[in-house]
């Protein structure tokens, strides 16, 4: 029976960590140049963004010295005046060199998509930013198994959940006509999905790029006890007691025994064999179902 399958917060020792690979140890082989040109950039901006800092430090010495100079008067000393000059000029043009460098510190992708498969991406960009609106996010962490009649409850596992968030991003070394769907995550690597691979993201240096065929997106109905705020977008299937006898009905033996709703929420889970597993729970449940039906539609296309 589902609905004898609730899930309800705060596990002790978890029994299911959801928790992937480190990013650098997932890369799909057909996409491993596309890692190194992108570290490349990454390198290189890092670089400039150095040789920028010092730059600046001299330009702005080299300012104080003007100042302190015209303050003694040895500026207006002819040769003294010329060098200044000339210095700060030789600094303004390496300054413009080392920022356009910096600018172009990326690769530039440029994804071209049927016209069924950018069609089909239009929709799972749209459904991602309605699914940001969702009155909560959570990244579920760990599970585990309850043992509902030890502990008079209703709920058959328990989730550790943190707060979490969406948004369209532009990875860092990466320019994009598209921007990437992120998932905030809150244990692990964020995840990153552009049209044809999805890249799992801790810093410029650790991260891994796998061909979206190659990942699961898997999507579940979430029966929650829900114990704190209740979500303004959500159904409520209908009300339980926090702690139960056999029969659901009240366990009289707890004076402060509270009545909870049963809340109806989607659940995303990312999976990928020895790499990936991640899951998210949102408070609006037609939202993540829809994204997850156009994403899957999507990647059929591509």
């Amino acid at each position: 029976n589902k609905e004898d399958n609730f899930y309800e917060e705060v596990p002790d020792i978890p029994d299911e960590i959801f928790v992937s690979a480190e990013p650098f140890e997932i890369t799909s082989t057909g996409l491993q140049v596309l890692k190194d040109a992108v570290l490349e950039a990454n390198n290189q901006r890092n670089t400039l963004s150095k040789d920028l800092k010092k730059i600046k430090l001299k330009t702005f010495f080299t300012k104080f010295f003007k100042l302190i100079s015209q303050i003694s008067l040895i500026y207006f000393l002819g040769p003294i005046k010329k060098r200044i000059k000339e210095n700060l000029k030789q600094l303004d043009i390496a300054t413009k060199q080392i920022k356009e460098g910096i600018e172009n510190s990326y690769v530039d992708l440029d994804l071209n998509l049927n016209e069924k498969a950018e069609k089909e991406y239009k929709k799972v960009i749209n459904s991602f930013k309605t699914l940001t609106t969702s009155h909560f996010i959570w990244d579920i962490t760990s599970a585990t198994d309850v043992d509902m009649v030890r502990e008079r409850s209703s709920a058959a596992y328990t989730y550790e959940r943190r707060k979490s968030s969406l948004s369209l991003q532009e990875l860092p070394g990466i320019k994009s006509s598209f921007e990437a769907c992120c998932f905030k995550n809150q244990n692990g690597a964020d995840i990153y999905i552009y049209p044809g691979f999805l890249v799992m993201y801790n810093s410029e240096t650790n991260f891994g790029i796998v061909e979206l065929k190659e990942v699961e997106m898997l999507f579940n109905e979430s029966n929650f006890i829900e114990s704190e705020q209740q979500p303004n977008d959500s159904e409520v299937i209908k009300y339980v007691w926090e702690k139960t006898n056999k029969n659901g009905s009240r366990d009289k033996r707890y004076a402060d025994n509270r009545e909870l709703p049963l809340m109806r929420y989607g659940e995303i889970t990312f999976y990928k064999k020895a790499g990936i597993f991640e899951k998210f729970m949102f408070s609006n449940y037609e939202y993540s179902e829809q994204f997850i039906s156009d994403i899957n539609y999507f990647i059929d296309a591509i």
